[in-house]
């Protein structure tokens, strides 16, 4: 099965699927101490009336870097990268930018904060920038896609355009390999 036919796969199945014959991941779930990996409520877009003003206390986090441009900006007191990028080819996003998603995410991780990284389903975009901060973090591309099939479920970075080009070039474009572990 072709990338995109596999992706249309995906996400046929999570737009028509019930909560009966398809559970759909938690809105995040833990990847590694302080990291966190997810996705974004469907109430929770720009293209929505708020319902309300009070400040959300379901998200305890201190940075977010959000990689669907629909999603609401991150509350009070959160500070937050923003990139939204298709889930499709690694080639139609800009390195350059996701590189800066990376350096922000990994600097406020390492400096203690709580980070969630999200995008729109919690599978894909944010898979993609999540491996990338363990990669850099020491870990080999394989060990941090199981890090996150572990901790998000198995339908977490199906985009074989997204893994294919974690293991064949993320340690070059981040300029470590796994014996390089980041200070």
């Amino acid at each position: 099965m072709s990338a995109t036919n596999l992706l249309i796969h995906h996400l046929t199945l999570m737009t028509t699927s019930t909560k009966e014959n398809y559970m759909y991941p938690q809105l995040f779930s833990m990847i590694a101490p302080n990291l966190f990996q997810g996705g974004t409520d469907d109430l929770d877009v720009i293209h929505l009336p708020v319902t309300n003003n009070r400040k959300r206390t379901d998200l305890p986090f201190d940075s977010i870097v959000t990689m669907y441009a629909w999603a609401r900006p991150a509350d009070w007191n959160v500070q937050e990268f923003r990139y939204g990028v298709p889930d499709a080819s690694i080639t139609d996003i800009d390195l350059t930018r996701l590189r800066e998603a990376v350096e922000f995410a990994y600097s406020r991780w390492k400096s203690g904060d709580r980070v969630l990284i999200r995008c729109q389903a919690g599978l894909n975009r944010s898979g993609l920038v999540t491996a990338l901060l363990l990669i850099k973090d020491g870990h080999s591309p394989e060990s941090a896609i199981s890090m996150i099939r572990s901790g998000r479920g198995d339908d977490a970075l199906f985009n074989t355009s997204f893994t294919d080009w974690l293991i064949a070039e993320a340690q070059t474009f981040l300029n470590t390999s796994p014996s390089q572990k980041a200070a």
